[in-house]
């Protein structure tokens, strides 16, 4: 019996060692960083009872299984791509020069164009943005496109549902994409009433595949309703009651956008790649209907771990760059990547004003000891750091200058920009700009500016190295 057991230990432990030689190797050739090599091959290595593991679920950065289903894969994806840009020609602008090079970016990596033309409107918190949705719903004539990083079965999921349900039961075609993950509390007869009633449900699995099945760290973080081809809402909030200040976290801050015009095209088009993988090879009849209803330029653009070159960075990053006179950002977490970190750093140094608003609540840990790590090199650079006092604020919003402002899914921290399907829109509109610093004025009212340098700095050894540690868990490779 001793001997039995020596040989399974012995065996177990040369599995591992080989394991930890194999992924070793393999985490040199796909991590991002050398940083990341370092940290996974040595981990690997010396410790591969827990580092094998780990790796099998936090180490893979890009989604192969996406790529492998994406476009030059489906004939019928790549024709319905191609027509949407065919038809999106007429529309096509372009932001004014200082902000050229994000347009660029944005297009050349993601075949998202500035389209003139549209219609802007800023949807501040739960109750103006899902009222603004139910009634598009309620309205919709043709077909409705919901799709949800969290989908709740309380007071918001079920009004979603019933207005899916009666807009299907008047001839409206609808599908509802949902995250495995973020929606993972979802009943059942949740899904079957809406199936059973017309409208077909699907959940964006990453780890469906064979040699995936551990690959839980990826998200399809997108918020997206579209109606009738003319009409698109995008945003932080998802559909639960926890958006409508009903959680437990409290009042809760959070900010969508509703986009009339050409631009909801490109919308579509990212729905249609989403819904291509989350149905395992199905394409969505979409309609194509590009249309004038206003005079704004607006640049969507979607982004995600199936690419090589991440597009809100790029784009984020572009604006930040080109900005001269204010920047403010509202984030619920602020743990940017070097490049990130750098533009920040650069454009307060060069005298424009960096604000940053976060909350004073906390929903994760980690992410938010991470940050501490950040403030000394932002505090010194000149960047202000602001606390949201009331309840939790979680959305994603970004004014440059007076000009151009971004509303969307994509959080300032690596997960967003690297393992998170992400989803938002830079408008170049005055008036929308001027909606937005109204908007973001209001928030520093109910904020406090904070020294968080002195703070990290003045706190106790234990707790510093509790921020380094959780810096160093962040996915930045």
């Amino acid at each position: 019996m001793l001997e039995l057991i020596a040989i399974i230990v012995s065996l177990v432990t040369f599995a591992f060692q080989a394991a930890g030689i194999y992924f070793a190797i393999q985490a040199v050739m796909i991590s991002r960083t050398p940083q990341a090599s370092i940290a996974w091959g040595l981990s690997l290595l010396v410790l591969p009872y827990i580092a094998v593991p780990m790796f099998l679920i936090f180490g893979e950065s890009r989604f192969s299984g996406y790529v492998r289903a994406g476009t030059g894969k489906c004939k019928e994806l790549d024709d319905f791509m191609t027509a949407t840009r065919e038809a999106m020609i007429p529309f096509r602008a372009h932001f004014s020069g200082k902000y050229r090079d994000a347009e660029r970016l944005g297009e050349d990596l993601r075949h998202f164009p500035v389209t003139h033309g549209n219609r802007t409107k800023l949807l501040v918190d739960g109750k103006e943005t899902f009222d603004a949705i139910y009634a598009a719903i309620e309205g919709a004539q043709d077909y409705v496109i919901v799709q949800f990083y969290i989908v709740h079965d309380d007071g918001v999921g079920r009004g979603l549902k019933d207005r899916l349900l009666a807009a299907s039961g008047r001839g409206v075609k609808c599908w509802l994409l949902y995250d495995s993950v973020g929606a993972k509390g979802l009943p059942e007869s949740f899904v079957e009433e809406l199936e059973a009633g017309g409208v077909p449900v699907r959940s964006f699995v990453t780890n469906r595949q064979m040699g995936r099945r551990f690959q839980v760290n990826f998200r399809n973080h997108r918020k997206l309703v579209v109606v009738d081809g003319h009409t698109a809402f995008i945003g932080g909030l998802n559909a639960g009651d926890e958006y409508m200040g009903l959680g437990p976290l409290g009042a809760w801050r959070d900010t969508h956008m509703k986009i009339e015009g050409p631009a909801v095209q490109s919308l579509q088009v990212s729905f249609a790649e989403d819904w291509r993988y989350a149905s395992g090879g199905e394409v969505p009849k979409i309609p194509i209907r590009p249309r004038v209803v206003g005079d704004e330029r607006v640049l969507p653009f979607a982004s995600g771990p199936a690419e090589v070159w991440n597009v809100s960075s790029a784009v984020i990053c572009e604006i930040i760059h080109d900005v001269r006179e204010r920047l403010w950002i509202a984030s619920p977490y602020f743990v940017p990547d070097p490049a990130l970190r750098s533009a920040l750093a650069h454009a307060a140094l060069r005298g424009v004003d960096v604000r940053i608003i976060l909350p004073q609540g906390i929903d994760h840990t980690l992410p938010w000891l991470s940050a501490f790590t950040f403030y000394p090199m932002m505090h010194e650079a000149g960047v202000r750091i602001w606390r949201y006092q009331p309840g939790f604020m979680h959305q994603k919003v970004m004014l440059a200058d007076s000009e151009v402002a971004i509303v969307g899914s994509v959080n300032f921290d690596y997960r967003s920009f690297m393992l998170n399907f992400e989803l938002a829109a830079a408008v170049e509109d005055q008036r929308f700009a001027k909606d937005v610093e109204k908007m973001f004025e209001a928030d520093f009212a109910r904020s406090i500016e904070e020294d968080l340098k002195a703070k990290f700095e003045g706190n106790s050894f234990f707790f510093r190295l509790r921020c380094r540690l959780s810096a160093l868990m962040s996915p930045e490779q």
